[in-house]
């Protein structure tokens, strides 16, 4: 994580005219895993998440001529698992694109800022947030830590409220889909026979807010 926070900041350092910003989200998971074939459904909740928290930084660029924009981003998210007293990390990247279709024309070449004009047409995108994870799971109870690696796919939709020309606020709700596992288990009966490997991936849904500051003050 630290790494990739230390890359994102040397970024922006490169030009007077970076445009950059910080993200927080309130995450809840749904798990997806082959439980039905192994174990009874109630006792389904082992591999369970609670609701947590994310947090995350991002570069910021755009197509010349229209408002197809770019946001690289490393992230860090946490949450708990009741069922097994452990604790969930999730550290990654996202490339995410917000295509504004009700201003894809726009010839500003800054987010929404002081831009001029409807604040829903200049503002209102759709993200596409391709990516990659890295799960750690504590699972606590004595069981062994797992470790695992997996694409992602996200989506979702913002609004940009430009706050000044030094700011914009953008609430924002999307999900987040992994592709690869972040917890298995190898289950056993009582007698110690192997009962199968349960894998469990995760769907994030994510309610949050971002902060994107300009520094190109002789654009104002």
């Amino acid at each position: 994580m630290r790494n990739l926070i230390v890359l994102l900041l040397t970024l922006t350092s490169f030009t007077l005219s970076a445009q950059f910003g910080a993200s927080a989200f309130f995450n809840t998971h749904e798990t997806r895993s082959n439980f039905s074939d192994v174990l009874p459904e109630s006792e389904a909740t082992i591999s369970e998440l609670n609701s947590g928290y994310e947090v995350a930084l991002h570069y910021w660029f755009r197509l010349p001529k229209n408002r197809i924009e770019f946001q690289p981003t490393a992230y860090y998210a946490s949450a708990k698992s009741e069922a097994l007293n452990g604790k969930f990390n999730e550290v990654g990247f996202q490339f995410k694109t917000n295509i504004y279709l009700f201003d894809l024309e726009g010839d500003c070449g800054c987010p929404t800022f002081g831009k001029q004009g409807p604040a829903l047409q200049k503002g209102i995108f759709l993200q596409l947030s391709p990516g990659y994870a890295r799960y750690t799971f504590n699972q606590g109870l004595g069981l062994e830590d797992v470790n695992n690696n997996g694409f992602t796919l996200g989506g979702g939709i913002g609004w940009d409220l430009g706050v000044s020309n030094l700011l914009t606020i953008t609430p924002f709700a999307g999900v987040r889909y992994g592709l690869g596992k972040y917890s298995d288990s190898l289950l056993t009966d009582v007698n110690g026979e192997r009962l199968g490997l349960v894998e469990t991936k995760l769907t994030t849904v994510q309610l949050g807010i971002t902060a994107t500051f300009r520094l190109d003050e002789d654009r104002y």
